[in-house]
């Protein structure tokens, strides 16, 4: 699913990887709903993002049923429309397959470790491989740009960090194999 022209999810957008992915995917042309724990963190991602009128911002405490209710209502009231989820804590998502269900094209990403995300007809999953700590902001937007590439190109896997390079290789090694 290509983003431009989309509206994402982006949870965990108050640092790290997270940041990058909303901040890169306001540069692809998406609009962003950020959500995260932090009001302190994500006013930070706003202040960086290039297009503010692209990002909304909603603190959201994952440990709160009454927070993560309120999270797809606020979003669409904001931006009309959920086309795509991005996960980085593999909690939350579970509160926007409704909304996914709904749209011709949706995608969910998620980290492995939340397991099998039971998503239903017509919701593209992408499962995130962790393959190290992510140690600058480069290689946070590294990691960003790798998994919304990934997710543009519907896959469904992508291994982020130290070790995707590994991953290509090993992929590309069984296909000359």
């Amino acid at each position: 699913m290509r983003v431009a022209g989309r509206t994402l999810v982006v949870i965990g957008a108050g640092s790290d990887i997270g940041r990058a992915v909303a901040l890169e995917a306001v540069r692809r042309g998406a609009r962003v709903a950020a959500a995260d724990r932090d009001p302190v963190a994500l006013g930070e991602t706003a202040r960086q993002v290039v297009a503010p009128q692209q990002l909304s911002t909603h603190p959201v405490d994952a440990t709160d049923r009454l927070d993560i209710e309120a999270l797809p209502a606020a979003v669409i009231e904001r931006w009309g429309r959920v086309d795509g989820v991005i996960d980085h804590a593999g909690t939350l998502y579970r509160a926007f397959l409704p909304l996914l269900r709904t749209r011709p094209e949706a995608h969910l990403v998620h980290p492995a470790a939340a397991g099998t995300a039971q998503t239903g007809a017509g919701i593209r999953v992408t499962v995130v491989l962790p393959g190290g700590p992510e140690r600058s902001a480069d290689e946070a937007y590294r990691a960003a740009c790798d998994l919304l590439d990934a997710m543009e190109r519907n896959a469904g896997r992508v291994r982020l960090g130290a070790d995707r390079w590994w991953e290509r290789l090993s992929r590309s090694s069984r296909r000359t194999a």
